[in-house]
């Protein structure tokens, strides 16, 4: 398991007031058997952030097996992170690695589906998502 923090300052950037502070970023990289790789990501993806998904979504790819990216915790994404999402979805299909996404808010379901980001493996939970791919 391998959780990272990158300062706190992000989306607030420029903003002097102490509630402009985004919440606290981390990816959780786990495991299950040799197979299947979960990448479960909470707080806001932006400039700031972005360098460690990136580098959290190219380690979960070269394990192999299948990929399962839970954004159920993320609370805002900027075009940086539109863009590292593409990313990954593009050296996923490279690498014939299956990804199912999960998200739970209206925001982000209609952001991973209306931009052809998740396509339709787009899932409500964890579970689901785990299912659907094997």
């Amino acid at each position: 398991m391998r959780i990272q923090k990158p300062p706190r300052l992000s989306r607030a950037f420029g903003r002097r007031s102490p509630g402009a502070l985004c919440e606290p970023f981390s990816v959780t990289t786990t495991f299950e058997g040799d197979r299947c790789a979960v990448v479960a990501v909470a707080g806001d993806i932006d400039l700031a952030t972005v360098g460690i998904l990136v580098e959290c979504f190219e380690t979960a790819l070269r394990a192999g097996g299948v990929l399962v990216v839970d954004l159920t915790g993320v609370t805002f994404c900027s075009g940086a992170g539109l863009r590292a999402l593409h990313r990954l979805r593009h050296g996923a299909e490279l690498a014939a690695v299956p990804v199912a996404w999960v998200a739970r808010t209206p925001q982000m379901w209609r952001l991973l589906r209306g931009t052809g980001v998740a396509g339709f493996s787009c899932h409500r939970d964890r579970a689901d998502a785990l299912a659907a791919v094997g």
